[in-house]
């Protein structure tokens, strides 16, 4: 599974202007809409926030996954936010979040949920993809800069 087969530049925030969580998720929540999986974008940001309500999941190095499994979405979604100030997401490090991938899936679809989940996170892990997705200057750069570390 690669995330570049369902990240579409449609659905990339690339200088976000949101400062706190709750308008991190719904500024990325709305780009989504574009790809035609989202059917409630109200429904799917308050199923997320409902999810980061449990445990955030600025999950440290600057990183948020906020992902929830939700009927608002049909089959897979995801979009990405970059922040060049960063989002107060009470990460578990303290730190303000710079990278946001935002993920819903219809709640059948379970398995494909949790291999993007790992998938993502492998990622994420690598130090030079961080760096290299800070520097993308458009949606297009940061899918390129996926395609690159996918490989």
């Amino acid at each position: 599974m690669k995330i570049s087969d369902y990240l579409s530049e449609d659905c990339c925030v690339i200088g976000m202007s949101a400062q706190d969580k709750q308008g991190a998720i719904r500024e990325i929540a709305q780009k989504t809409v574009a790809g035609g999986k989202v059917v409630d974008v109200d429904k799917f940001v308050s199923d997320i926030l409902e999810r980061e309500a449990l445990g955030s999941t600025g999950i440290g190095q600057n990183i948020a996954i906020p992902h929830a499994r939700t009927d608002a979405v049909k089959g897979f979604v995801i979009g990405f936010g970059q922040s060049k100030t960063g989002v107060d997401f009470k990460s578990l490090d303290d730190q303000r979040v710079n990278l946001i991938f935002l993920m819903g899936a219809d709640p059948k679809e379970l398995n494909f949920y949790l291999r993007a989940l790992a998938e993502l996170s492998k990622l994420l892990m690598n130090k030079s993809f961080r760096q290299a997705l800070m520097q993308a200057e458009t949606p297009s750069a940061a899918i390129e800069v996926i395609k690159q570390f996918e490989k």
